[in-house]
């Protein structure tokens, strides 16, 4: 009699061990969904509480030249200081030292150099002409003083870090009028004892490099037993000198370093003093930890979004593996041929923009060489053809979910890197740039995909592709340092880029099926930063 029920029960068994075997999974998919959208709420909150107490940010254009003014609370005219960012970055990377300043009392503009963030009038001359890019970078400085100067009660101080260093520290020396100066990253070796006025050098620890020209400023201050950390000369006076090695930060980290917050404050607080202090007196701006909240939270929200995806499958079906050996060699050998067919081609005026036009040409010659690798071992091993309307059918799905895929990026990702961090949507005339980077990244990204989530990749395959490939950069740079060199400064980028959308192509191929997904993903976003990020010329 109860024959029956067994049977149903037998049957329905297996349904239910597989729901249950499914049930962690789900389980820790809600709970990072869940722990991805507060980490992301709470980090857009510490980020947006402290700019709610000035009197207001504004947002104009001088010129050509884009502006952000950061007024602070009280009705009172205020001290101005002028910010200058550092070569391909933009007014965005400099709000910390603006977000100081402005809550503790000072009129604090940050601005977009020619070719740089949204400004859209190229950087002439080429990397080897600095007094003419000098010339350029001074009379965009000079309006956005002028105006400054208007805005506030007439004294005006300066910051400017790498590139942006050398034109405030020349500028100050034109105008001996300018109160103050902070050079972060100091990149210019003019500076004298007593001019410019007022000089505070901010170089980070790590920044090796740029050190002795640190030095050089102490030495002609103190003398022989000058050291880092003293302050030196009169600041009423104007002969002020300081040099400060911010603890553990490179070219970038010296920017968000709350050493560097205080530092600046405080110089311009002894060089132009205010008569009061404001309600928000005493904020250092330390947004690394509220940013790190909302790319965190973002990557663990991507987990369970990955699972709207349908599986697509690999248009042709599946590829036999390769022999290992065969693998290392097209693992490895476009690492030491792509710098030096790179070095071969004259791409420095490849695309309007610097440095982009050799970076895109290296991401294409370096996938055409992986794909003919992959090509000359797929001989005899092709995947089983399923058909035309088949193949249409994958690739349509692939691209409509590469499309919802980055557009997660660009809303989690790309959004609060702009608000916050540096430009991240480029203006109209850099959209053709980002086609061509992209159709040339394109390459390469289908090529690394195919190599590293195909049968017979490795353990670590995709780790060890991309060491391979910033080796070949490194290589690449070495062999041509005049057009190349200033990869090196972003080059940490890379590898972070690399990790994060490494990771994220990894979730969409197991949830996929295909290597299209994540390959047309991952150029998209980097052809996106490349064509954002480097000068137009």
């Amino acid at each position: 009699m109860n024959a029956p029920r067994n049977r149903r029960l037998a049957s329905a068994s297996p349904a239910a061990a597989t729901a249950l075997s499914r049930l962690p999974g789900r389980l820790l998919r809600t709970l990072a969904g869940l722990a991805g959208v507060a980490a992301i709420g709470v980090g857009l909150w510490l980020l947006i509480t402290p700019r709610m107490s000035l009197a207001g940010i504004e947002r104009l254009t001088l010129g050509a030249t884009p502006v952000t003014v950061y007024r602070p609370a009280g009705a009172a005219a205020a001290p101005a200081v002028v910010i200058a960012h550092g070569f391909a970055a933009s007014r965005q990377i400099m709000e910390p030292f603006a977000l100081t300043l402005a809550r503790n009392g000072y009129l604090a503009l940050t601005f977009d150099f020619p070719g740089h963030g949204q400004n859209i009038e190229p950087l002439r001359g080429d990397l080897a002409d600095r007094e003419g890019r000098y010339q350029q970078l001074r009379t965009a400085l000079d309006a956005v003083v002028a105006y400054a100067r208007e805005q506030g009660d007439g004294r005006v101080g300066l910051v400017g870090h790498s590139m942006g260093s050398e034109a405030v520290v020349r500028y100050a020396i034109e105008h001996p009028e300018i109160a103050a100066t902070v050079a972060v990253s100091l990149v210019y070796d003019g500076a004298t004892g007593s001019r410019p006025a007022n000089l505070l050098v901010l170089t980070g620890a790590l920044e090796g490099g740029l050190r002795p020209l640190a030095q050089a400023v102490i030495a002609e201050a103190g003398g022989p037993t000058g050291v880092p950390g003293e302050t030196y000369g009169d600041l009423a006076a104007g002969t002020g000198r300081r040099v400060v090695f911010v603890p553990g930060a490179e070219h970038l980290r010296v920017l968000f370093h709350q050493v560097s917050m205080a530092e600046a404050l405080r110089w311009f607080q002894g060089a132009m003093p205010l008569t009061a202090a404001p309600p928000g007196a005493g904020f250092l701006d330390n947004r690394l930890p509220a940013l790190g909240l909302v790319y965190v939270g973002s990557v663990l929200l991507y987990w369970p979004l990955v699972q709207l995806l349908q599986p697509i499958g690999a248009p042709g079906g599946q590829a036999a593996p390769f022999p290992r050996r065969a693998w290392w060699v097209v693992a490895l050998a476009p690492a030491l041929l792509a710098p030096l067919l790179l070095r071969l081609i004259p791409a420095g005026d490849l695309l309007p923009i610097r440095v982009g036009g050799p970076l895109a040409l290296f991401f294409g010659l370096y996938g055409l060489l992986t794909a003919a690798g992959l090509a000359l071992l797929s001989q005899g091993r092709r995947p089983t053809w399923n058909g035309l309307a088949v193949w249409r059918r994958s690739v349509l799905m692939a691209v409509a979910a590469a499309l919802l895929m980055v557009g997660y990026v660009f809303l989690s990702f790309g959004l609060p890197t702009h608000l916050f961090v540096l430009n991240y949507f480029p203006p109209p005339p850099r959209w053709p740039v980002f086609l061509a980077i992209f159709a040339a990244m394109l390459v390469y990204f289908l090529a690394d995909e195919r190599l590293t989530r195909g049968a017979g990749a490795p353990r670590g395959a995709y780790a060890l592709t991309k060491g391979a490939f910033l080796g070949g950069l490194i290589l690449a740079i070495i062999v041509n340092p005049r057009e190349l060199f200033f990869l090196v400064l972003i080059a940490p980028l890379f590898v972070v880029y690399f990790v994060l959308y490494g990771l994220l192509s990894a979730l969409v191929h197991r949830r996929s099926g295909t290597i299209l997904v994540g390959a047309l993903v991952n150029a998209v976003v980097f052809a996106w930063i490349v064509a954002t990020t480097f000068p137009l010329m």
